[in-house]
């Protein structure tokens, strides 16, 4: 089974398990209640991917040709700089996180009674960054059991919410369910990644290099501090919509807009899974210099996305009123139309999986981050705007615009750097033979 079916067929079994436990969480607290929730998930999802190094980038980069020419120590010492990375930028999002609801949980139009419980949950922020062991798990081509501790966490939640379902408890019992299943991700992710370097690494971990490290790689910080302010940039936009709504319209359409936003996720994601299989491909034809399977391998990703996307569309005009209807127990107008602009929006993130890395690891990384922020910078007043005069339709729009000028530039900058890689390559033409006499 390849890398590509066991990640999808991950997602959409997580998919299942989470139209499962929303519609339990919603009967058991409400939609009010469930608007909460997602709000204080939401907030501290958006702290932590706002302060997360997203290690795995520089330890697939960096310690890949260690790692197969067998340089041990060179490879524990990027091991070490990506798990500092991820203590570091998980203690600095608790504390951002603690002292954000301190300061402006009755901005973001939070009740006082959830606030003391969003301080708790705001603790999980530090076991949420799992950068290294992802990486070691995908430089050893263990998908398999990347995805199946993903499952691990998605079936902890589903179960905890089946006993809040069925012992009617509240609030703070279904958000403090969302906290386990990060501590459960945490513990499965760090346990199994040790074990993996200790089985494909002969020499053992020098922990002396976690606390004092004895060399300074070239370029991992740049690299490291580029590619996580690119995640940063696409999370700020998925999450600060969520909050926002929260704040200016209220937390049950905030559950409305964020499960809708959910339901086309889960129907597109499985493109997005793509990633990390083929990060490691694209870095393989770089190295290779083989461009013209680079570009038959990205004309095929764009194919099947092109007819992911027609079904997703289809799906979403058909079924998605009746699913959200479904999911929150309660009838949303034109939920349909909804659901089908946020699949637009979806989609158009999808088409942009492949050109990212491609981006990437053609030395255009920074190229991506200039993009993604001036996406931001025209999303943040649309949806202000849009938001104002059109409620949760403003905002799906808003989400649209975004997603369009994303895609649509970095097409553009892959269409040149592809350009200008087969010109490079192109041998010159031999010297023309004098016409015999």
């Amino acid at each position: 089974m390849g890398n590509t079916t066991i990640t999808v067929i991950g997602r959409i079994l997580n998919a299942i398990c989470s139209f499962i436990y929303i519609p339990w969480t919603v009967q058991t607290i409400g939609l009010s209640g469930f608007g909460q929730m997602l709000l204080v998930i939401s907030y501290c999802m958006l702290v932590s991917d706002i302060t997360h190094l997203h290690s795995w980038q520089p330890l697939l980069h960096f310690g890949t040709a260690s790692f197969k020419e067998k340089d041990n120590r060179s490879f524990y010492q990027i091991l070490a700089f990506c798990m500092r990375s991820d203590f570091i930028s998980g203690l600095t999002g608790m504390c951002m996180g603690l002292v954000g609801i301190m300061l402006f949980s009755h901005t973001m139009g939070w009740p006082d009674n959830i606030c003391h419980v969003a301080e708790l949950a705001a603790i999980t922020i530090l076991f949420m960054n799992r950068g290294w062991p992802v990486g070691v798990m995908w430089l050893l081509n263990k998908f398999k059991v990347s995805t199946t501790i993903e499952l691990m966490g998605t079936l902890t939640r589903t179960i905890g919410s089946f006993i809040g379902y069925e012992m009617g408890y509240g609030f703070g019992f279904f958000l403090g369910t969302w906290c386990v299943a990060q501590l459960v991700l945490f513990v499965l992710y760090n346990g199994f990644g040790a074990y993996l370097v200790r089985q494909n690494v002969a020499a053992y971990f020098p922990w002396r290099e976690l606390f004092l490290p004895t060399l300074r790689i070239k370029g991992i910080w740049k690299l490291t501090i580029g590619a996580s302010l690119n995640e940063i940039l696409v999370s700020f936009y998925k999450q600060i919509s969520t909050l926002l709504i929260g704040a200016w319209i209220g937390a049950a359409d905030a559950a409305v807009f964020r499960v809708a936003s959910q339901i086309t996720n889960a129907i597109a994601k499985p493109a997005t899974m793509l990633i990390p299989t083929i990060y490691p491909e694209f870095i393989r034809f770089r190295d290779e210099r083989n461009w013209k399977d680079f570009r038959h391998t990205m004309l095929r990703l764009m194919g099947t996305i092109g007819g992911l996307s027609i079904a997703v569309l289809v799906i979403s005009l058909c079924f998605g009123s009746s699913i959200l209807d479904y999911m929150l127990h309660h009838h949303s107008e034109r939920g349909g139309v909804l659901i089908s602009i946020l699949a637009f929006s979806a989609l158009l993130d999808v088409a942009t999986v492949p050109l990212e890395p491609l981006l990437t690891v053609m030395g255009k990384v920074y190229s991506v981050m200039r993009i993604k922020m001036t996406a931001i910078f025209i999303y943040i007043p649309a949806l202000l705007l849009l938001t104002k005069f059109m409620g949760i339709w403003g905002a799906a729009l808003a989400a649209v615009l975004a997603s369009l000028i994303v895609f649509f530039w970095c097409a553009i900058r892959a269409s040149r750097v592809f350009a200008r890689v087969y010109r490079s390559d192109i041998p010159p033409a031999p010297p023309a033979k004098p016409d015999p006499a």
